[in-house]
C-alpha cells in the first residue's frame, strides 16, 4: 500500500478515536455526573461562592436537559429510578442554572409567614442554634430531612409571601439563604419548575475555592480546607 494512503488511514482512525472519546465525555456529563460552580449566596451557610460542587444526573432519570444546549430529542424523563425528595439540593435550568432546595412538591400548599415556612398548612420545625454573623436556625421538614437556614433580615419581603400551589409535574424550590434568595418565590421570575427541566442531585463538595481560575497560581492558596469532600444534607 502507497505511504500517503497508511497515512491518509492513520490520521482518520486518529480523529475517530478522539470523536469516540469526546462522545464519551459529553455522554458522562450527561447521564452520569457533571461537575458545577456555585456562584452565588442563596445557599449560604451550607454552599458557598466558589464551591466545585458535583451533580449526580441520573438521580432521577435524564430530560433532554441533561444534555448540552437542551436537544428536544424526547419530551419527559427516561431512566427514571426514584422521585425527587423534599430537601434535596437540586441543580435546575430555567433561563439558566441554579442550585436550590427542594421545598413543594406536586400538589403541596407553600406559605411564608413572620419567616416560618408552612407547607400544606403546617408550621415547619424551626430550631434556634448558636448565634453567628447571621441570624441561622435548623429547618427541619415534615420528612425529617434537617439543615441549617439562614434568615439574616428580620421581617423582610419574603419572609410574608401569599400561599403558592405547587401544580403536578412541577416543584417549589427555595435557597438556604432566604432573604437573597432568587427562588420559586419569585412568581415572575423562576417560578414553579417543571419537573423536565430538573438536571439533578448535590450531595458532595469536592472543594471549594474563591478564585475561579484553576490555572492561577493564587488557586492552591485560596483552597478552602475545611471544605474537601464534604457531604452536604
Amino acid at each position: 500500500m502507497p505511504k500517503h494512503k497508511k497515512q491518509s488511514k492513520s490520521f482518520i482512525a486518529n480523529v475517530l478515536e478522539i470523536l469516540i472519546i469526546i462522545a464519551f465525555a459529553l455522554l458522562f456529563r450527561s447521564v452520569v455526573y457533571e461537575p458545577y460552580v456555585v456562584p452565588s449566596t442563596s445557599m449560604v451557610p451550607n454552599l458557598i461562592i466558589g464551591d466545585r460542587i458535583v451533580v449526580q444526573k441520573f438521580a432521577y432519570g435524564i430530560s433532554r436537559y441533561s444534555f448540552p444546549f437542551s436537544p428536544p430529542l424526547f419530551k419527559g424523563r427516561i431512566l427514571e429510578w426514584k422521585k425527587p425528595s423534599r430537601g434535596d439540593i437540586i441543580v435546575f435550568e430555567t433561563d439558566k442554572v441554579y442550585v436550590k432546595r427542594l421545598i413543594g412538591l406536586p400538589g403541596d400548599t407553600i406559605q411564608m409567614l413572620g419567616g416560618q415556612l408552612h407547607i400544606n398548612g403546617q408550621p415547619v420545625e424551626q430550631t434556634a442554634i448558636k448565634p453567628t454573623s447571621l441570624l441561622q436556625y435548623f429547618e427541619t421538614l415534615p420528612n425529617g430531612k434537617k439543615y441549617i437556614v439562614a434568615d439574616e433580615i428580620y421581617d423582610s419581603y419574603y419572609d410574608h409571601t401569599p400561599k403558592y400551589y405547587v401544580p403536578q409535574g412541577h416543584y417549589f424550590f427555595m435557597g438556604d439563604n432566604r432573604d437573597y434568595s432568587n427562588d420559586s418565590r419569585n412568581q415572575n421570575g423562576i417560578g414553579f419548575v417543571p419537573y423536565e427541566n430538573i438536571l439533578g442531585k448535590v450531595e458532595t463538595i469536592l472543594f471549594s475555592s474563591p478564585e475561579v481560575q484553576w490555572y492561577n497560581p493564587s488557586f492552591l492558596f485560596s483552597l478552602n480546607k475545611n471544605r474537601f469532600l464534604k457531604s452536604l444534607n
